[in-house]
């Protein structure tokens, strides 16, 4: 009765966005108010333009981009009314992908110089306590291709990679001060003092777990989420109590998360369960911590479609991805909140 109680405190409301084909990949809030990102669909998923939405606190208001050509945005960092950032890809080349950085000064976005590298593409971005931009991802470093990421100041992109160098993809990034950050990896999970990242054991760097989703109560109180392959596809859940990283038991069945966030100082956690015959369906999954374990929550309803990101304000949860009416159906940006 204790589950079924917490879970049925999940309640969601959707909120029309209006944007099809489109979707969702990440929100964020903070004193600047509460913000999604993502694309716009021109040609399938081959074709795409960034898409910045704000909520006015009755609907979403998409704003003008300055990109007008194949890009997309991933991230999305919420500061005050003149500090928003979106990081994401410049697809202009398909063949040659450049990371995609825009700031939002409060009256309209304008792209930032990203570093200057071959190739590359970001993947997250945070507003550190100190005020500082970190974004990672992806970029072409002497020649090769690995995980990377740069902190923002005085104008300049400073790159904060050592330790990373035969890292593949950095999928989610938390900083706790500029000497106590945390970074998930295709492969692994790595820590950084202020000098170099170090990989921890308690997560394999053979690709087998994934992390994609962190939210940090404190420096010994952390949380992290992603997708483990194990006898199929299964969500990926632990913990850091300040000296160790413990797994957490999750509901059976093919899933995977993407992102979570801290509601009323338990972990909730978003993404997709495969359903059907072949596992052929994705549709909106949510995860919540219930004593020691995740157990399955409410979602917000849709025939098909998938959470991509989760975001806590004062008194309301947002998550956003995509969905449609079947899987042969253009998706639609979601956009759904509880109290």
């Amino acid at each position: 009765m204790a589950d079924q109680t917490a879970a049925g405190s999940l309640q969601w409301a959707s909120t029309p966005t209006h944007r099809q084909p489109a979707t969702f990949n990440d929100v964020a809030s903070g004193a600047g108010g509460t913000w999604a990102v993502g694309g716009d669909q021109v040609d399938d998923f081959t074709d795409q333009r960034p898409l910045a939405m704000r909520w006015d606190g009755k609907t979403w208001k998409a704003t003008p981009q300055p990109v007008k050509t194949n890009a997309t945005l991933e991230s999305v960092a919420v500061g005050t009314a003149t500090n928003v950032w979106a990081v994401g890809e410049d697809r202009t080349d398909p063949e040659k992908t450049k990371p995609l950085a825009m700031h939002w000064n409060g009256t309209k976005w304008q792209v930032v110089k990203p570093p200057a590298v071959p190739t590359g593409s970001f993947d997250d971005v945070v507003i550190a306590p100190d005020k500082s931009v970190w974004a990672a991802g992806w970029a072409n470093v002497g020649g090769t291709e690995r995980a990377v990421v740069y902190r923002y100041a005085g104008g300049k992109w400073q790159p904060l990679y050592t330790g990373l160098e035969n890292s593949i993809n950095a999928n989610v990034l938390a900083v706790l001060s500029a000497k106590d950050a945390w970074l998930g990896l295709n492969a692994g999970l790595a820590h950084f003092d202020g000098k170099r990242w170090t990989l921890v054991k308690d997560v394999p760097v053979d690709g087998s777990q994934i992390p994609t989703g962190i939210a940090a109560a404190g420096p010994k109180n952390i949380w992290l989420v992603g997708v483990q392959y194990a006898a199929g596809i299964v969500p990926l859940a632990l913990h850091y109590n300040g000296t160790k990283w413990t797994h957490l038991p999750v509901p059976t069945g093919m899933a995977q998360l993407y992102d979570v966030t801290l509601r009323n100082n338990k972990p909730v956690a978003v993404g997709e369960r495969f359903e059907g015959t072949n596992n052929e369906t994705a549709k909106p999954y949510v995860l919540q911590l219930t004593g020691s374990k995740f157990t399955q929550a409410p979602a917000p309803k849709a025939p098909t479609g998938t959470l991509t990101g989760i975001a806590t304000t004062p008194n309301r949860t947002w998550t956003v991805g995509m969905s449609a009416a079947s899987p042969s159906d253009p998706f639609t940006a979601l956009a759904a909140y509880t109290r």
